[in-house]
């Protein structure tokens, strides 16, 4: 029999027992991080300022801007600029929600003073900026309210250009840009328009700029820039300085536009752009210029050896050089017209990588065909492009059959090397779009100068028939025939499919086109040279004026399009 003080044990260990269990289950739970909400994208919001916005009559040498939570400053050198500017640049802080900016140099009186700070305030949890944030005050009775707006563009593509500086200068000496920072400034939105608030009246001189290192100066040969060719004048606009950068199609449509195009200035000294093994064995040198005496010297290979096989794209800018008695580093010293203009030196090797890994042998001899999707085009001959040039070959070995509704022959085609290194091979014949031709290119029938030859191969032909293609014409109104226009005809993505010179006649017909979405550029061709050619800032020189047509056309099958395009 239990005592009493056995039963009173074992009636606790009966509640201990399991309040221990539980407790253990719990320490020994997995801890998850709470997952959130959604991403933050809110950016801050100013509530007040010290002294207000647009305030006059200021005196101070502190200004304080509130905001909804905490912000930090990134970058703030990258953006502040204060116009007109100050010789000694203000000390900014952040204290918690505020921003703190101190004065160290003593302000003009009656004077309009605006601090862009850009996208320097962001939030601390997300980095969300108050985007391109202008703040305005005046040390007089009143402030500037006169305003300016336009849009600023790519000057060759026509596209709008995002983030680019639009700069007020109320000197107009022509180097200025190169040496002072303006009066105004703010940046372009993202549909290209921009907006400059709190200006005073008279003339300026407007410049675009994408500054490349961010000190609002024109010093950098990389750097585009743009200007208008007449002065500009601001215009009253009663706007809340805080909506400025958010500049809608509509508001602009009723104001005093600005159109500024950006370009890139002429670089006149011939260099090497690039230099790179390509493909194996494979070297290629790009130049600034096509250049019409170039010069080679391998400086580590001896002077009695052929250093490569070369060839040339056809704007003559680009060197493809399949090399030969390959050092592992190559020493090329290139020269134009006499004149050294760079020393190369370049690893030969190139890692190796695919089927010629796997398998541990060379890769064959391979080409390219001028078919599309197996189709030839309508009254095209075949060409074969092969990745090496060609050093002996039997072209006699190649067989082509052909397959018509009522029978199969088998012929030796007739091919030419189109080039002198052998590495374009050109295949014609009668072709008809209701047969069918399979060419035959049997191994060992060509070697190239590497003695690697191309594997046992068939080539499938069919060509397109003409009623798979479309036809596209435009007929061009100018109203004064001053110069030539260059009308190009362009893929969806902007790259030229076919272009014509237009002089004296109207109508530029394309031919036959697959079925697609064309665009059209025409470039006003202004000195007759057959390119477009930029600006020059100093010599006040506009780029060659582009057009892009605002319409997409698209080529169906057998149809016939023609457009009328006014210039």
């Amino acid at each position: 029999m239990q005592s009493g003080l056995q039963k009173y044990f074992l009636t606790i260990l009966k509640l201990f027992i399991p309040v221990a269990l539980a407790l253990y289950a719990i320490s020994c739970a997995t801890i998850v991080s709470p997952t959130g909400g959604p991403k933050d994208i809110t950016p801050p919001k100013m509530l007040s300022s010290q002294p207000s916005d647009l305030s006059t009559n200021f005196n101070g040498n502190k200004i304080v801007l509130n905001f909804d939570e905490y912000i930090e400053l990134k970058t703030p050198e990258k953006y502040l600029l204060i116009s007109p500017p100050l010789k000694d640049l203000p000390d900014i802080k952040i204290k918690g929600h505020s921003v703190v900016i101190k004065l160290e140099d003593s302000l003009r009186v009656n004077t309009t003073y605006n601090f862009y700070l850009g996208d320097a305030i962001v939030d601390i949890s997300e980095n969300n900026p108050f985007a391109n944030f202008n703040f305005a005050f005046s040390t007089g009775p009143d402030i500037d309210s006169l305003s300016l707006s336009g849009n600023v563009t790519d000057a060759f593509t026509r596209m709008p250009v995002k983030g680019a500086l639009v700069m007020l200068y109320s000197d107009f000496t022509d180097s200025l840009p190169m040496k002072q920072i303006p009066v105004y400034v703010s940046r372009t939105t993202e549909n290209g328009n921009f907006r400059l608030n709190c200006l005073a009246s008279g003339k300026y001189r407007a410049v675009a700029l994408l500054d490349g290192n961010s000190d609002y100066m024109y010093n950098l040969p990389t750097e585009m820039i743009g200007f208008s060719s007449d002065s500009v004048q601001p215009y009253y606009n009663a706007v809340n300085l805080n909506d400025t950068n958010a500049v809608k199609q509509s508001d602009l449509g009723k104001q005093i536009l600005v159109s500024i195009n950006l370009f890139p200035e002429p670089d006149s000294t011939q260099r090497i752009l690039k230099s790179t093994i390509a493909a194996k064995n494979r070297l290629m040198v790009a130049f600034r210029y096509p250049v019409s005496s170039p010069g080679f010297r391998a400086l580590n290979i001896a002077d009695s050896l052929p250093w490569a096989v070369q060839e040339w794209n056809h704007a003559n800018d680009t060197l493809n050089a399949w090399l030969l008695n390959i050092p592992d580093t190559l020493q090329l010293e290139v020269s134009e017209l006499g004149v050294v203009l760079d020393t190369i030196s370049i690893a030969t090797a190139m890692k190796v990588t695919g089927r010629a890994k796997s398998s541990g042998k060379a890769i064959p001899l391979r080409y390219t065909t001028s078919l599309g999707n197996g189709m030839l085009g309508y009254s095209k001959p075949l060409l074969l492009s092969f990745v090496n040039p060609v050093k002996t070959y039997d072209l006699s070995a190649l067989k082509l059959t052909i397959k018509t509704a009522a029978d199969t022959n088998t012929i030796t085609p007739v091919a030419r090397f189109t080039d002198s290194i052998h590495r374009h091979l050109l295949v014609t014949y009668n072709w008809n779009s209701n047969d069918k031709y399979d060419l035959y290119i049997p191994k060992s029938s060509l070697y190239d100068i590497y003695s690697d030859t191309c594997d046992s191969t068939h080539v499938t032909i069919q060509m397109r028939a003409v009623d798979e293609y479309g036809k596209f014409a435009v007929v061009v109104n100018r109203l004064e025939q001053t110069c030539p226009v260059i009308i190009q005809l362009l893929t969806e993505k902007g790259l030229v499919v076919d272009q014509h010179i237009v002089t004296n006649g109207k109508r530029v017909d394309f031919g036959l086109l697959a079925p697609a979405k064309y665009g059209l550029k025409a470039i006003m061709d202004a000195n007759g040279n057959g390119r477009w050619d930029t600006g020059e800032f100093i010599k006040k020189i506009q780029p060659e004026r582009v057009l892009v047509h605002p319409k997409i056309f698209e080529v169906h099958t057998n149809w016939e399009l023609e457009e009328i395009w006014d210039l």
